[in-house]
């Protein structure tokens, strides 16, 4: 189990990683825009494993795993830090929200999306 979470996880960063790359390289705004939509679309997932109902092995291994691995909490702090020590209030806001309150949106579209699936 603890071998197929740490796989599911170093799978997870490494999908994260090749997403990030390819957003940042077609994004042209000065805003952590490849980060915000990674972790949405990690709590719409989710959202979705938890509605589907999923046993105890699956969750682990892709919503604490590959879900884990593929959304960034860190990421997401030092990038809302950097655009308030930038003096970008405006951006820090709108990022925060978006991310904070679009996570809990996305998670419950998930669940329910989930749910109706079953």
């Amino acid at each position: 189990m603890i071998v197929m979470l740490g796989l599911g996880a170093s799978c997870g960063a490494c999908v994260r990683y090749f997403l990030t790359n390819l957003i940042k390289k077609h994004q042209h705004l000065d805003f952590p825009f490849a980060t915000m939509l990674l972790n949405l679309s990690g709590a719409l997932l989710l959202g979705l494993l938890v509605g589907v109902q999923a046993d105890q092995f699956q969750y682990a291994v892709l919503g604490t795993g590959f879900l884990g691995g593929y959304t960034t909490f860190s990421t997401f702090n030092t990038e809302l830090f950097s655009l308030i020590n930038d003096k970008n209030y405006r951006g820090a806001i709108l990022y925060g929200l978006i991310s904070y309150l679009g996570g809990i949106c996305c998670a419950f579209l998930g669940f329910a999306l989930g749910a109706h699936c079953i």
